[in-house]
Order: C-alpha cells, then structure tokens, then sequence
C-alpha cells in the first residue's frame, strides 16, 4: 500500500497575512484619494447650488426692480417663490449650515446669498472661491463675511 499526500485546500497563515498586507497598502493608497474627490465633489455641488440662488436672486430683481429682501438664516424667500426649489433651499448646503440672503450686508454689498453655519471650514470653501472667483476668500464675488458665514456678493 501506498500512502497518498493529504490534499491542500485553503490558505496558508502566511499566504493569508501577505494578501491582508497589500489590501492594506492598497487601501491606505486609495482613501486619500477618494477624499479629494469627494470633498471636489460637495466643492462643485456647492458651487452651483449657490449660483443657482444667487442667480435667482438676479433675476428677481431685473423682473421686479428690487432685490431679494434680507431674510431670516434659514427661511427661504417668498420673493424667490417660482425661481428656485424651496425644498432645496430649506435642506441646506451640500456643505452643511443654512442658506442666506442678506440685503446692505456687512460686506458692503448691495445684495448677497450665501451659507451659515457650514459644517466645513476655509479649505473647502478655497476651492468654490476658486470655481467661482480669485481663490480668495477676502476678496471677490465669493468671500468670507464673518467666522461662519459664507457669501456669493450678487450686487455690490
């Protein structure tokens, strides 16, 4: 009689920790860049979101001759009714916080439509300010009012 090799079936332990060790070394790799693109993503989603309102806010004022008056933080303009979603309005910002029209605001602007309260801070908003403007947040069409508060200036 001849005795026969027991068959194989499985993984080694060290077969199974060197295919671990590049699924980490792969997976490390990969998140930063998924990060990147989502945190461009809620950065372009934001950006058109807040265009949309501010032009919106535009074209109220080239039909009726009035801009977009200052509302509460939050609560969606009547006068916009039939311009812009008011289900979209009231959810928020893609970067979190609550949508914003100021009318003589802080920033010496005429009329204005932006974010408070957002979730995200100056980083993320360095890259809408570069969709939208100069890439700075001092300056521009697109700026930093105060420590929460984030504006697209629709009228100097």
């Amino acid at each position: 009689m001849t005795k026969k090799k027991a068959k194989k079936n499985g993984f080694t332990l060290i077969e199974l920790l060197i295919a671990i060790t590049i699924l980490g070394i792969l997976a490390s790799i990969a998140v930063p860049f998924f990060q990147k693109y989502v945190r461009a993503s809620r950065a372009a989603s934001f950006t058109n979101d807040i265009r949309l309102l501010a032009n919106a806010g535009a074209q109220y004022c080239l039909e009726s001759g009035w801009w977009v008056e200052d509302s509460p933080v939050g609560v969606f303009p009547e006068e916009l009714e039939g311009y812009v979603s008011q289900k979209k309005f009231e959810l928020g910002s893609p970067l979190g916080g609550v949508w914003d029209f100021e009318q003589w605001g802080a920033g010496d602007f005429t009329s204005a439509v932006g974010v408070v309260g957002a979730a995200h801070g100056d980083e993320i908003f360095a890259l809408v300010d570069k969709r939208i403007d100069d890439g700075d947040l001092t300056t521009g069409v697109f700026q930093k009012i105060a420590a929460d508060r984030y504006y697209y200036v629709i009228e100097d």
